[in-house]
């Protein structure tokens, strides 16, 4: 459990997204819990769950398409967040 800025937040998902294996989710959520972006590790790449404003899921098949998604994913859901949780888990 981690508490990040939201300037930092983006960074920090992509350095922890590369050490995921296949079967482990990242969560970010907002200061009150609300609103949730989770990054869930497949074999064939990420699958990115959207449940706050949007229920929506997202594909992305690299790090470089998930960082772009994510971003706009965080603008998004948390658009006027300043601190936001990570958690690290088994999905």
């Amino acid at each position: 459990m981690a508490r990040i800025p939201v300037e930092k937040a983006l960074r920090w998902a992509v350095d922890q997204c590369r050490q995921l294996v296949p079967g482990e989710c990242l969560d970010l959520l907002c200061k009150k819990r609300n609103r949730i972006v989770r990054i869930v590790k497949t074999e064939d790449g990420f699958r990115l769950e959207e449940r706050g404003f949007f229920v929506e899921d997202h594909r992305a098949e690299d790090l470089r398409s998930l960082e772009k998604l994510l971003a706009r994913l965080m603008a998004r859901e948390f658009p006027r967040s300043h601190l936001l949780w990570g958690f690290r888990r088994r999905a």
